[in-house]
């Protein structure tokens, strides 16, 4: 389990930040690739949203310490920066990758900033239940881009009924990924409960969070995801675990 300093790498710590930093450079430039070559924005911009939200869910806990995710994050950050000599505009032209059609590159940024608050914000509430920050990144990694997938590709075609702009089919899906977010997490992190044995508490949440993701407006979903998730979790499934660090 990460612990909450700064200290000297592992060799896990470096195996894992350079997987993790090469990971998130090929998924950012086969986002680019794919709206260069005239591809749907969106089809790049969950990409990263499902791959990068996946991989911080699953590698968080396996650092010793913080210094592991900040170096994966320096690589990342030297990889665009090497970039920057063959594009000058490469930040500019990879935010414009993942914008929504009718957005604006400062939204985008502003939705990844938004998410990574919120991650940190569960984090550290949850800190001693790693399968409640983890269900929450991988509800709006799997959940949320889920559930853009699912509508832009059979939204509609069942369910003619919209709720501004969304679909039913598209909700489904948040509900469906959302539930094994759950799930996958208490697998692989719960000591004391076994998930199928709170499954009627797993599917409550996963039903106020596909809730949360229709109404929510723009980029708030990012947020609002991951925070539903955590707390709801806490309130119906660990409700005798403290809050914030012990």
């Amino acid at each position: 389990m990460i612990g909450l300093y700064f200290g000297v790498l592992t060799s896990l710590d470096t195996v894992v930040a350079i997987l993790t930093g090469a990971a998130a450079s090929i998924v950012v430039g086969i986002a680019h690739w794919v709206s260069k070559k005239g591809g749907p924005r969106w089809v790049g911009r969950k990409l990263v949203h499902m791959v990068m939200g996946t991989i911080i869910a699953l590698t968080l806990v396996v650092y010793s310490n913080l210094s592991g995710p900040i170096f994966a994050t320096a690589l990342f950050m030297i990889v665009l920066f090497c970039l920057s000599f063959y594009d000058k505009d490469i930040i500019s032209h990879l935010l414009a990758a993942g914008t929504r059609e009718s957005g604006s590159t400062f939204g985008t940024f502003f939705a990844g900033f938004a998410g990574l608050v919120s991650f940190a914000v569960v984090f550290l509430v949850f800190y001693v239940r790693p399968e409640i920050f983890v269900a929450a990144i991988l509800a709006v990694s799997w959940g949320d881009a889920s559930g853009e997938v699912f509508g832009r590709t059979l939204g509609g075609s069942l369910i003619r009924k919209r709720f501004r702009g969304k679909s039913i089919e598209g909700s489904a899906a948040v509900f469906a990924f959302s539930a094994l977010s759950l799930i996958v997490a208490m697998l692989l992190h719960s000591v004391d409960t076994q998930p199928f044995l709170v499954l009627p508490e797993i599917l409550v949440v996963a039903l106020v969070v596909s809730v949360v993701e229709a109404v929510s407006v723009g980029w708030t979903d990012n947020f609002l995801v991951p925070l539903t998730t955590a707390f709801l979790t806490w309130f119906l499934i660990f409700p005798t675990t403290p809050l914030l660090l012990p």
